[in-house]
C-alpha cells in the first residue's frame, strides 16, 4: 500500500508539471500572438488617423478601416482562445485537486489507523516482548527490522499527506488566479467587442459615403489602369532591350558573354532562394491590396487587375530595396509618381509611388537600403505599389515577402 500511494503522488506530481509546462507554451503562443495583432493594429491606427483627416471619405480610409476589422476580429478570436485555454486548464486542475483531496482522506484514514494500532501494539513493554520473544536470532533480528520499517512507514505517511497539502494550496492559488484572469479577459473582450462594432459602424458610413462618388472613382479607377499599363510597358520594354543588349554582347564577345550570363544565373539562384524570407519594402504598413483580380471595394462587378501589391502606410514612410541589386530604371509615371527599378539577375522588383527617390541609375544597393520615400496623396494616403518580376512574369509578391 505504501508502495501504490508513493507511486500515486509521483504520479501527481509528474501531472502538475506537465500540466503547467503545456498550458505555459500554449499561453506563450496566445502572447506572442497577441502582440503581432496589437503592433498590426498600431501600424493600422496611424493609417487610419492620417486618411481620417481629410474631410470626405476616401478609399485610404476604407481600406484602412476593412483592415483594423481583421485585426480586431483576430483580437477578440485570440482572447476567446485565451479564455478557452483557461477553461480547459481550470477544469484540469479541479479534476486533480478533487483526486487528491480523496486521496488526502485515505492518506489520513490509514495514518490514523496506524497510530491507534501502535499505540496499543507498541508500548516499551510490549516492544521489548514483541523482540525477545523470539525463538531464535534470525526472527530476534527479523523482528527488530519490522519495527524500524513500522516506524518509517508512519514518518513517510506524515511526509506524504504533507506534500500532498501543499501541492492543494499551490492548485487553489492557482484556480484562484486563473479566474481572475478569466475575468479580466472576458471585461476586455466586452470592450474590443464594442470596438469592433464602432468599427464596422464607420466602415458603413464610409462605404455610404463613397457610393455617391461612383462616377468620380470609376474615374480615379481608369487613371489607376493607364499607369499600370505603362508600368508593364516600362518593364517590358526594359527586358527587351536587356535581351537585345546581351545578344550583342554575345556576339561581340563570347567569353565574357558567357562570364556575365553564369554571374546572373547566381543572383537569380540566390534570389530564389529568398522565397518567402524578403523583408518588406517599408517596416510600417499593411496590405491594401493583393495581387491579381480583386474586386474593386465599392463598385460592383468591377474588378482590378492588381500586378503587386499595395502596401498603405504612413506619411514619410522609408522605402528599402528588399534585396541586393543594381538600379535599373528611375522614372516618373503619371498616376504612381517616382518609380524605381532593381534588377537580381532574372528578377525585378519594382517601387512605385515614391515622393522621393534616393538612388540613381547603374547604382549598386543592399538589401534594407533606403531607395526612396512613399508618395502622400491629396487624400491623405501614403502608398506604395510593390511588384515582383521574373523575366517577363509578374509574381505574387505576397508569396515573396516574410511574415510580419
Amino acid at each position: 500500500m505504501r508502495l501504490i500511494k508513493g507511486i500515486v503522488l509521483s504520479l501527481f506530481l509528474s501531472l502538475c508539471i506537465c500540466h503547467v509546462s503545456l498550458a505555459q507554451k500554449s499561453k506563450a503562443q496566445l502572447e506572442k500572438e497577441k502582440k503581432q495583432i496589437l503592433r498590426k493594429r498600431e501600424e493600422t491606427n496611424k493609417s487610419l488617423r492620417e486618411t481620417a483627416d481629410e474631410k470626405k471619405a476616401t478609399i485610404g480610409q476604407l481600406t484602412a478601416l476593412n483592415q483594423q476589422i481583421q485585426n480586431q476580429s483576430q483580437l477578440i478570436n485570440n482572447i476567446s482562445r485565451e479564455i478557452k485555454l483557461l477553461d480547459t486548464e481550470m477544469a484540469e486542475l479541479n479534476q486533480i485537486t478533487y483526486s487528491m483531496e480523496n486521496d488526502l482522506v485515505k492518506l489520513r484514514k490509514e495514518y490514523s489507523a496506524m497510530v491507534y494500532a501502535a499505540s496499543k501494539a507498541t508500548t516499551t513493554y510490549s516492544r521489548l516482548v514483541f523482540v525477545f520473544s523470539s525463538t531464535t536470532f534470525n526472527e530476534l533480528v527479523m523482528r527488530l527490522q519490522y519495527l524500524r520499517h513500522y516506524a518509517e512507514a508512519r514518518k513517510n505517511q506524515v511526509s506524504q499527506i504533507e506534500k500532498i497539502k501543499t501541492i492543494l494550496i499551490v492548485q487553489q492559488t492557482d484556480l484562484t488566479n486563473k479566474k481572475l484572469e478569466k475575468d479580466q479577459l472576458l471585461q476586455t473582450q466586452l470592450v474590443e467587442n464594442n470596438n469592433l462594432l464602432a468599427l464596422k459602424e464607420k466602415q458603413s458610413q464610409v462605404v455610404k459615403q463613397l457610393s455617391n462618388r461612383e462616377k468620380e472613382l470609376e474615374a480615379e479607377l481608369a487613371d489607376t489602369k493607364k499607369s499600370i499599363e505603362g508600368i508593364d510597358r516600362l518593364i517590358k520594354d526594359l527586358i527587351a532591350e536587356e535581351i537585345r543588349r546581351a545578344e550583342r554582347e554575345a556576339e561581340a564577345n563570347k567569353a565574357a558573354a558567357s562570364i556575365e550570363s553564369a554571374k546572373e544565373a547566381t543572383i537569380s539562384a540566390s534570389f530564389a532562394d529568398s522565397k518567402a524570407k524578403l523583408n518588406w519594402p517599408v517596416k510600417s504598413g499593411f496590405i491594401s491590396s493583393k495581387f491579381g483580380e480583386q474586386p474593386h471595394p465599392i463598385l460592383k462587378g468591377i474588378t482590378i487587375d492588381n500586378p503587386g501589391v499595395y502596401i498603405q502606410t504612413n506619411k514619410g514612410e522609408p522605402v528599402r530595396a528588399v534585396y541586393d541589386g543594381e538600379v535599373w530604371t528611375v522614372t516618373y509615371i503619371p498616376g504612381v509618381n517616382k518609380l524605381v527599378a532593381i534588377k537580381h539577375g532574372d528578377y525585378i522588383t519594382v517601387y512605385a509611388k515614391l515622393a522621393k527617390v534616393n538612388v540613381k541609375v547603374g547604382q549598386n544597393v543592399k538589401a534594407n537600403q533606403v531607395i526612396g520615400e512613399v508618395f502622400t496623396d491629396a487624400d491623405g494616403m501614403s502608398e506604395l505599389q510593390f511588384q515582383i518580376w521574373k523575366n517577363q512574369e509578374k509574381l505574387n509578391p505576397q508569396a515573396w515577402l516574410n511574415t510580419k
